[in-house]
Order: C-alpha cells, then structure tokens, then sequence
C-alpha cells in the first residue's frame, strides 16, 4: 500500500488485484482521519496496474503500467510490484535540492535550522507519515540535513545528537527523520495491536498478518520475547523491522487497573510499567525471565479446552513437579511486584481455571500517557527525550561505569537541571539574533572558533593571543577569548556600565559578585530576575546578546587580518564601546514596550 500526499487531503492507494479493493472499504469509510482530520471521500483515487487487472471497459479507460515500469504520482517514481527504492530516492533527492537552494547563503546554524524544518523536512514529512521508509534513507537525509546546517561534512563542531535535541535541552531543534519514522512505527504498531483509530490499521494488519503467516498467529506483544526465527523474519522486512525497533525501545504504558485476567496472561514480564515503580528488578530478574517468557506460562494450560487445572497438592499433578518448582519460583520473585496481581487465580489454595490469552484492549495501553489518536507533532517531541536521554550530557555514563565528561562544560557546578532548561530558555529568546544565539552557544559546549583551535586546524601561525602581543605563554582559549584577556575584560566592564545607566543603577550599589564570569556566561541571572515581562530582562538579554556577538566578530576580524597582512589593528575601547551603545539602543527602540522607558 502507498499513500502519497502532495497536499495534505490528496492520496492515491495502489493495490495489486480486484481482489485487494476489499480491503479498502474500511479506509474509504474513515477518511475523515486522513492528515488533516476533515471529512474528505470524494478524492478517492483507483487506478488498475499491470496485467493481474481485468480488461474491462474501466480498465481500458484508465492508465496501466506493466511489469518493469514505474508509475509517477505527485512527480514520484515507484514500482508496483513493491520495490520502493526508487522512490525514497527521488525523495531524498528532493531533500538535497532544497538543501543546495540555500547552500550558498550567509546564515548562521540557528538559521540554517530553521530553513531545514519549514522548507526541507515540512516538504516530505506527509510522505514519511504513510510508510516506513528503509534504514539507507534514514541515515542519508539526516546527514545531508546536517551537512547543510554545518555549512558542509566534517564541519560540525559538536556531537550530531546534539544538532537534533530540542532547544530547551541544548540542542538546536532540528527535526530528525529519525524521529518521525519512529512515530509512524509507534503508530503502526499501536493498529496492529488492536487499536481502530487510524484509517490504515486494517491495512496494517493485513500487512502483518502475510508476515507471519509462515509461522503462526503471533501478537505482537510478542516482540519483546520473539524467537529467532520470527526474529529474522522482522529483520527482512523493512517495515516491521523498524516497527520491532521502534516497539522495543518505546514500550507501551500499562493501565493495569483496567486489565483482565486473559489480557494480564498475553503480556510479556518485561515491560516495566506492569510492575510498581522501584520493582525494576522484579522484570530484569534474567533466571526468573529466562524460564518463563510469558506470564501465562506460570500455569499450565491446555489449549484444546481453553483453560487448565493448576495446583500443587500432592498428587493432583499428572505429569511432573518441576512447573509447580518453577511456579514458585517465579511467583515468588515476580509475582509479588504485579500491579495487577490480585487478577492472577490463587492456585496454591485450590485448583483454578486458567482462560485462554487475549491481546489487551487499545484502552489498557497507550504511549507516554498520551490519547488517542497518536499524531506525529505529539509523539515526535517524546521521542526525541526516548532517544536522546542524556540531558546536555550530565546524565550520560561511559561503558565502565565511570561518568561521562559534560559536553556543556560552562554550567557551574551544581546547576539543577530546571536551571539548565531556564537558560536554554533565555539563551533562544527573541530579543537576540540567531547569530547571536550561536555565538552564545558555541561559547556553551566550548566550540568558539579561537586561535588556539584554528592553530589545530591549521588556520592559524600560532595559539596564542594578539590582543596580548601575540606572548607564547599567552594561549587564546574560549575563557582567555571572551573574559581573560585584558582587552576582553575592559571591554566587559563598559559594557556594564552602560547597561547600569539603562537600569537606574548607582556603582555605589553594585555587587561585585553579580558580574563574576560564571555570572557574564549565564546571561547575569541575578541582574535579570525570572520575570521576562519586566524592563531589566530586556536590557539584560539585549546586553549579553549584543556583548558577546561584538566582542567575538572584533576578535575574530583582528585574526583574519593578521594571517593575511600580518598586522594587529583592533579597535579601542572607547571606540568598540561606542559601536556597542549605538547598536543597544538602535535595537531597543524596535523591542515591543520599549518606548515605556527611557531611550
């Protein structure tokens, strides 16, 4: 089945036979869901392809495309008999057209990111909501998306996941293909497991069902303890491959309140959210697991008659005492920590019957604690936490145990993670630039291109600072760039004081700890406040924005110069500082409320 949006209400289903318009009906029915969530039936499309069609007058009159060829909808190419290489093909090359439109263009990352999410990935996002796209086209859209936002490959100057986390986690916000095909499985998957929300799940059923139909009726809760077999079988198709992935790494969220007893039976004793918080060792128990993959083998059924007799009584047990050993066994260890263990029969006071295992209903799961029906924009944002857990890189751990180096390094020690997520929040706020931005987030992960990295690279004849008299004991690091050079620090200091006279603030009243470097590089939270609707947080933003971005395009313009005519020509102070207030107040006077105050 392919469905392909070029608007957000047209579609074109393709199906091989006569035979396969049955399935259809169901989806004709519910079209009202179908990207937009508006009632649209009369754009339904059928067209006959290939020579499995009757040759009525119907077919006659409409388009066919025999075997070998590719039929174009929406200026895609792909096959009928299933092969959609083609078509992930054009579509990447789509990705990389609108990526060279804009190549050459004088933006800074922030804007480079937002380009890609509202002209690049907007483009093809309702053809990646149909289908799983294969693993190849995954890693070479997000790589051309990144190559375009760094300027070029091999030019990132921080981990790629970084690139793609949301801003208010470090990040740049740059939406992952990754992400939405992992969305599209957990939808998949939730209509394959019962759930009649989405227009395509009788569809993706009849999709999983001529997948296993060469081994049994299996559910697809039993991903989480499949056999090899099945487990190869999900590694050749591209679909449910990724599905499996997808279901693997997001596992569902129980209500165990709303269980019953052959709904509990079918569920797997790995998934956490059966258990009460704190009992993880109950399900990562790997000898209680290991003997029993389901719960429903905790009894001992027969599957003939749809229930079974289970005890321990002496003599009551016809064939051996190891399954009631086991029983204990688990019971014992896992038993006790279920949620919903007052369902299970108490087998040890009498024998009880055992019904046969039903897959649960859609209202006893759900992901994220989210409600149906699951849309991309939703789950998307809870997948990207699920991928990327490590919060700027402080909850990370290396394999041996030890922890990971933050890759945000100019925290102070301490910082709460809401701390963390407050200056993400100031840091992207609109009253700086996106080039200001970046500047402020390079200095963050410690990446600001000084001369002592541009000496590594080979850019530059030394490390060390020109605004020191180019001493070799002196080297330009980030902390020495932007606070430790004697330039850098007079220049700090009249910045502040301009910001003082727009504050109403005496010298007199100054705290010295108040505009430390740790404070400068936080964005002067104790200057600020936390209320954004107040005067100060302006002038503070505005301060640090224009500050930095100044200070580093000064800096930076000294060392172009002097690698191409060997001279040290910056500007002085009272001349930057000049250039500083003109820009302040030039740019206040645009602010919304600004003319409250005194320009």
């Amino acid at each position: 089945m392919y469905r392909l949006n070029k608007k957000k209400n047209d579609a074109v289903v393709v199906v091989e036979s006569p035979a396969a318009l049955s399935k259809l009906e169901t989806l004709s029915q519910t079209w009202y869901e179908a990207t937009n969530g508006k009632t649209n039936t009369d754009k339904t499309l059928v067209l006959p392809l290939g020579p499995n069609w009757l040759r009525d007058e119907t077919a006659q009159a409409l388009p066919t495309v025999q075997e070998g060829e590719s039929f174009k909808w929406c200026g895609y190419a792909f096959f009928r008999h299933g092969d959609s290489k083609l078509f992930w093909t054009h579509v990447l090359d789509r990705i990389k057209a609108k990526a060279r439109a804009a190549r050459d263009r004088t933006l800074s990352p922030s804007g480079r990111v937002f380009y890609a999410n509202a002209h690049i990935t907007s483009t093809v996002l309702h053809v990646l909501s149909f289908d799983i796209p294969p693993q190849w086209f995954i890693q070479a859209a997000e790589t051309a998306l990144t190559d375009f936002v760094w300027g070029g490959p091999r030019r990132n100057t921080v981990a790629r996941e970084f690139v793609f986390q949301t801003r208010e986690d470090g990040g740049l916000g740059l939406i992952s293909i990754g992400d939405i095909v992992h969305s599209v499985a957990l939808r998949f998957w939730d209509a394959v497991a019962g759930s009649d929300e989405a227009i395509w799940a009788p569809l993706a059923r009849e999709s999983w069902r001529s997948l296993v139909a060469t081994t049994r009726d299996f559910s697809p809760w039993g991903f989480f303890s499949s056999t090899a077999r099945v487990e190869k079988l999900y590694r050749d198709s591209t679909r449910w491959g990724a599905v499996v992935a997808a279901a693997r790494v997001t596992v569902p969220t129980i209500k165990s309140e709303l269980l019953t007893l052959p709904e509990l039976l079918s569920l797997p004793p790995r998934l956490p959210s059966l258990y009460a918080e704190g009992a993880k060792h109950a399900y990562d128990d790997a000898d209680a697991v290991a003997k029993f993959a389901q719960i429903a083998d905790l009894y001992w059924r027969d599957e003939g008659k749809g229930w079974a007799l289970v005890g321990h009584r002496r003599g009551f047990w016809q064939h051996s005492k190891e399954p009631a050993l086991r029983h204990e066994h688990v019971w014992a260890r896992v038993g006790q920590k279920l949620k919903a263990k007052a369902l299970l029969p108490k087998t040890a006071v009498r024998p009880a019957r055992i019904p046969l295992k039903e897959d649960p209903h859609p209202r006893c799961f759900n992901f994220f604690g989210l409600t149906r029906p699951f849309t991309i924009r939703k789950l998307r944002r809870l997948v990207n936490k699920v991928r990327f857990p490590g919060k700027d890189g402080q909850d990370r751990a290396l394999p041996g145990g030890q922890p990971q180096e933050p890759r945000v390094r100019r925290f102070p020690e301490g910082t709460s993670q809401s701390g963390r997520q407050r200056f993400w929040s100031w840091l992207h706020d609109r009253f700086a630039s996106a080039a200001e931005q970046d500047t402020h987030w390079r200095l963050m992960y410690d990446v600001t291109p000084t001369r002592k990295k541009q000496h590594v690279q080979g850019h530059a004849s030394s490390p060390s600072c020109l605004f020191c008299g180019n001493d070799a004991a002196v080297i330009e690091t980030v902390s020495h760039y932007f606070f430790g050079c004697a330039y850098s620090a007079s220049y700090w200091s009249g910045v502040l004081r301009i910001l003082f006279d727009k504050l109403g603030i005496e010298d007199t009243d100054v705290d010295p700890s108040t505009f430390t470097q740790e404070q400068l590089t936080m964005g002067l939270p104790l200057l600020r406040g936390r209320g954004r609707t107040t005067s100060k947080w302006m002038w503070v933003r505005l301060a640090c924005a224009i500050g930095f971005q100044r200070l580093h395009l000064l800096r930076w313009h000294v060392h172009q110069r002097f690698e191409k005519d060997r001279v040290v020509a910056p500007p002085s102070i009272p001349s930057a500082l000049r250039a500083f207030n003109r820009d302040y107040l030039s740019r206040a006077g645009f602010v919304p409320g600004a003319r409250d105050w005194e320009v």
